[in-house]
Order: structure tokens, then sequence, then C-alpha cells
């Protein structure tokens, strides 16, 4: 190598190590300008909130559960105080500078945070953990390959539930699932329990069967004189059925049927007896209501009744699907509707039930024999057809006549 090249490639190398060594030097030159602190000394703030204790204790349902948080520095302008579990805002009920009422939002876990922050304070209180539970749940085991129909339940609790593939399974309260019976169609469209055990059912076709007590098999209980999708007992013993006849058929205990009252052009999807009424829900060319009949006499219906105007009040994209009734006379519409079942009142105004915690389409109803409702769940995403076990709280269901 000549001297020149010796001496090019000294000169690089001390050029490279000085470019080095520089560059700490340049590095924190560069970070020596100084940002804008978020901190304002002058600026006054309120006192920040402190929690000291939250009601229920043991925790509450999202949704649909009241929390109560004690403390101080709370604001008694409601909109001004901020609550929220793992992050989730809740919705303020009530307040005062000591006490602040909210409802849980849409969130479950037992190890959840809430944070309190108020409008003009600092920092936010924080209370550490607290549990919160979904008002409904999956129950009875059901999976991806469990194609649920009707649904009904008996005086212990026990659930029935008709599959496709000729099968009822029997779901006990402990919801372990055991099989009952098979069935001589396919899947039943409606089940409902009836007097001595018995288990009837009908699917679409002009035939009602019925399940043995004590399952095993079924047989043949009544001819009927159109097809039918549903059916419910009235306190008679006379069982009120409908479906595509455009009629409500009557089947008596002696199995003879009739045309209990005529329906034209409605194609019926739901029949549900209440409080000395026969409600059907339907659809009439497009037009979708649930309509009543009294019961004048076992052999007897009234008129025909508009009772709620469906597709005008909730709109015709949505179907009525089921339909059952609290004791103390709010209707419960099961529906593919966003809101899977509507509540509708005595005075005709109506409601969700719990905005947000129920996914459709709501098949099927079914009160048990308390404060539980289940429900079919029924979905062109297969992981979401279940059956689901809701928590009404303090309501209880209407009676089911054929349930004794």
């Amino acid at each position: 190598m000549s001297m020149i090249l010796m001496r090019r490639c000294l000169m690089n190398k001390a050029l490279a190590i000085i470019i080095v060594l520089s560059l700490p030097t340049s590095f924190f030159i560069g970070c020596e300008k100084e940002h804008p602190s978020i901190w304002n000394p002058g600026q006054e703030y309120k006192p920040d909130p402190v929690i000291t204790n939250v009601e229920p204790e043991e925790g509450t349902f999202a949704v649909i559960g009241e929390v109560t948080i004690d403390g101080e520095n709370f604001s008694t302008v409601k909109e001004e105080n901020h609550v929220y579990f793992n992050g989730i805002k809740a919705t303020n009920l009530s307040v005062t500078d000591t006490e602040l009422v909210v409802l849980a939002p849409n969130v479950a876990g037992d190890s959840l945070k809430i944070q309190l922050y108020v409008d003009g304070a600092l920092l936010f209180a924080e209370y550490y953990p607290y549990k919160l539970v979904l008002p409904a749940k999956e129950y009875g085991g059901f999976d991806d390959y469990d194609d649920c129909y009707g649904i009904a339940c008996d005086l212990d609790e026990n659930l029935y539930v008709s599959l496709v593939g000729k099968k009822v399974v029997k779901v006990t309260p402990d919801g372990e699932q055991h099989d009952y019976a098979a069935s001589s169609f396919d899947k039943a469209s409606a089940i409902k329990m009836g007097p001595g055990g018995y288990l009837y059912y009908v699917n679409i076709m002009n035939y009602m069967f019925r399940v043995l007590p004590e399952g095993g098999t079924d047989e043949l209980f009544a001819a009927l004189p159109g097809g039918v999708y549903d059916l419910d007992f009235g306190p008679s013993g006379n069982i009120y059925c409908g479906g595509s006849g455009n009629a409500i058929y009557r089947v008596k205990p002696d199995a003879s049927s009739e045309v209990a009252v005529d329906y034209p052009s409605v194609s019926i999807k739901a029949v549900r007896v209440f409080d000395g009424y026969v409600y059907v829900g339907g659809d009439s060319v497009g037009h979708q209501c649930i309509w009543r009949n009294e019961i004048i006499s076992a052999d007897e219906l009234g008129a025909n009744e508009v009772y709620f105007g469906w597709s005008s009040e909730i709109g015709s994209a949505y179907n009525i699907l089921s339909v059952t009734f609290s004791a103390d006379g709010d209707m419960y519409v099961g529906t593919n509707a966003p809101e899977a079942i509507i509540i509708v009142h005595p005075d005709k105004s109506y409601e969700p039930l719990y905005p947000g915690a129920l996914e459709p389409e709501s098949y099927a109803l079914c009160w048990g024999n308390g404060q539980y409702l289940y429900v079919n769940r029924r979905s062109d995403d297969v992981s979401k057809k279940r059956i689901i076990k809701v928590n009404m709280l303090d309501k209880e269901g209407a009676p089911y006549y054929g349930r004794q």
C-alpha cells in the first residue's frame, strides 16, 4: 500500500471518530428545548373527589343494577360527575355532594376498577375491586352444533328444548342437559307443558303431538284444520293455536279441533293466553300486529281486536317472533330487531328490555316459575345460537295454564 493511500485511510478513521464523539453533545444540545408544563400553579382546582364506600358491597348486575357511591367532594350538578367501570361510563341517576347513584354500564368482571372524576378537580377518585355480572347468560350447555327451536318449562323449573334431528332435551335447574324424548318431526316450532306431565308440540303442519310423561317417545294428539306454528293452553283446558291457516284453532281436551275465530290473510307466528284473552302476533300482507280475542266461554271467542300495531310502532323491517306476559300485564315480544325483546306496557307505551344486553333474535320466550325468563336466541352466526337465561329481578311471569 502506498504512503498516500495509508494517509488517506488514517484521515478517514480520524474523521469517523470525531463524528461519533460529537454525537452525544449535539444530541443533548438539541434536547435543551423546554416544553410547557400541564401544571398551572396559578389555576384554582376544586377539591378532588374521594370514594369511601360502594353499595351493594357484593356487586350487582351490569346494565340494570344501581350502584351507590358514598364519599366527599362530589358535584351537586349531576352532569359534572363522571363515573367509569374499567373505562366504561355509567349513567348518573341521582347525586348529592356525598352520594352518587349510577346505573351500571354493560361490562362484567369481578375485579373492576371504579373511577370518579368531577369537572374542575385535578385527580380521579378510585375504588377497587368491584363486581358486575351480566343479567343474561348462556344456559344449558348448548354449542354450535345444537339447533334449538321450541322451549317450555315445567313446575320444577326443568326446561325442555326441541332440537333439529327429532330430539327433545331436558335441562335440569342446575343447568345439566339430558336426553328426554325422540320426536316424530325434525323439530318443534313450539312446545308447551300440559296437564298430566305431557309435553305438547306443533311444527307448522296440521298436526299436534305430545311427548309422554317421563319422556321417551311421542304420540299424535290431534289433527288440525290447518298448519300451526304456535300454541298455548287456556284456563278451561282448551289449546289455542295458529299458523298458516288464517285462523285461531281450538283443540279441546278430548282432542277434537275446530276453528275458533277466523283471521283472514293473517299468518300467525305467536300465541299466548293471558287474563281472559287469546293474544296472537302475526303478519297481515306485510303489516304486522298483535291482536287479541276475549275468551267468552270454553266454546266462544270474541271479535278480533288490534292490541298493538307492531309495524307502525316498531317498524315493518322487524318481525314478531314470540310473545309472553309478566304477571303485572307487561307484554314481552321476541323479535329480530337490534333490541331483541320489546316490552309493551298496558298503556301501549313500549321500551326495550335491558338495552344493549340482549342480542337478536329472540325466537322463543318462556317464563320459568319465578324471576327467570328463558330465551331461544337464534342467529345466522352459529356461535350465537344459544339458550339464554335472563334474570328479571322482581318480575314474575303470568300463569301458563297447561303447567300443572
